[in-house]
C-alpha cells in the first residue's frame, strides 16, 4: 500500500526531475538519480547503462535544443518497500515542437531519499490504430 508520505516524496522526484530537464539541468537530473541506474530513450542508440553515460545522453539532449519544456501527466505511482515504479504520459516541448510519448520509471529508496534507478521513455508506435496490437 502506498502511503501518502511516500506519494508526496516520489511527487516531490517528478517535479524535480520535471523543473530540472526543462532548466536543461544535467548535474541536477545526476543528483537524483543511481549511480547503477540505467534506460532508453526514444532513439535507436538511446541506451544507458549507468550514470557515466546518462550525463552523456542528457548532454546531447541538451545541446539539440535551445528551449525545452517537460511535463508528466497521468501518472501512477506504486510501490513496495524501498522500491516505486511510475507510469505516465510526459510532453516534452522542445524549439515549440510538442513531442508526446511514454514515461516509465523505477525508483529505489535509500532511507533518506528516492532516487532513480531506470527510465524508460518512448513514442508511441505511429503506424498502430487504436484497438489493434501491432503496427500496420
Amino acid at each position: 500500500m502506498l502511503s501518502r508520505q511516500t506519494e508526496d516524496q516520489i511527487q516531490g522526484l517528478l517535479d524535480t526531475f520535471v523543473d530540472m530537464y526543462s532548466q536543461k539541468d544535467c548535474e541536477g537530473i545526476l543528483s537524483i538519480t543511481a549511480v547503477d541506474m540505467m534506460g532508453f530513450g526514444t532513439g535507436a542508440d538511446e541506451i544507458v547503462r549507468n550514470r557515466e553515460e546518462m550525463e552523456r545522453q542528457l548532454q546531447r539532449d541538451f545541446e539539440e535544443v535551445e528551449s525545452l519544456f517537460v511535463r508528466i501527466t497521468d501518472y501512477t505511482i506504486k510501490a513496495e518497500g524501498t522500491i516505486a515504479w511510475v507510469i505516465g504520459d510526459i510532453t516534452f516541448t522542445a524549439d515549440g515542437r510538442e513531442i508526446p510519448s511514454r514515461l516509465t520509471m523505477v525508483l529505489r529508496g535509500t532511507g533518506h531519499r528516492w532516487e532513480i534507478v531506470q527510465i524508460h521513455i518512448s513514442e508511441p508506435a505511429a503506424g498502430q490504430a487504436a484497438g489493434k496490437s501491432f503496427s500496420a
